[in-house]
């Protein structure tokens, strides 16, 4: 009897064990579903940050008589991400929005003295880039250009739009298969031209446009 017992389990050994490896197959395949980033669906992003740094020269505007910096604040926009063809890159359409101020820089520890509110928004479109992929996580290179809608809060002064271009790097962190977190920086340019009434100024300087960073987290919605 012990024989026909021992008999039994040997026979039966192979086959639990191919069930197992069945099993652990099907787990991995499952974890692969569901952390593997797809980039060949649509993804909404919205998303929230803090942008700092930009300056608006004297000789570039006729509002003030000196230069005035914006002042570091939070940023919010959205994403809309396009899946191009059969390669990995999306198109990414972009609105991102800040409300500031305009402010003349005092010294270290000194209080900036506030002149007037100020709206920056860029409207981009760009490529997302990925720079490779994992079941946790994939980076990714972002690049864009534009126009920027520069609109200070003062009587009388109109909006004005200009060239705007932008380079960043991010990671998006899959939580299941529709949902995950993007977590990003960016650089802006934004050029702010020559003002006409003080050309002999600008023929002289250089680097006088707006250039603004940004860092940002956002929950990517992908279908």
């Amino acid at each position: 009897m012990r024989r026909v017992v021992l008999f039994l389990l040997l026979a039966a050994a192979p086959a639990v064990l191919s069930a197992q490896s069945d099993i652990d197959r099907d787990r991995d395949d499952w974890r692969r579903r569901r952390y593997t980033v797809s980039d060949d669906r649509f993804e909404l992003t919205p998303f929230g940050g803090y942008r700092w740094g930009g300056t608006i020269w004297a000789d570039r505007s006729n509002l003030f008589g000196e230069d005035v910096d914006v002042a570091s604040n939070g940023d919010y926009g959205v994403n809309l991400g396009i899946p191009v063809g059969i390669s990995r890159m999306k198109l990414e359409l972009m609105v991102n929005r800040q409300d500031t101020a305009l402010q003349i820089a005092g010294g270290l520890f000194t209080p900036n003295d506030r002149l007037a509110d100020m709206h920056i928004t860029y409207y981009h479109a760009g490529l997302q880039i990925p720079l490779g992929d994992s079941y946790s996580s994939s980076p990714f290179v972002v690049l864009s250009a534009g126009i920027a809608n520069l609109r200070p809060d003062i009587r009388g002064v109109s909006a004005d739009n200009r060239f705007s271009a932008s380079a960043g790097l991010g990671v998006k962190v899959p939580l299941n298969r529709n949902v995950g977190l993007r977590v990003e920086g960016r650089g802006y340019f934004t050029s702010l031209g020559e003002n006409d009434d003080r050309c002999s100024r600008c023929t002289n300087d250089y680097n006088r446009d707006l250039y603004q960073g940004e860092a940002n987290v956002g929950l990517v919605i992908s279908f």
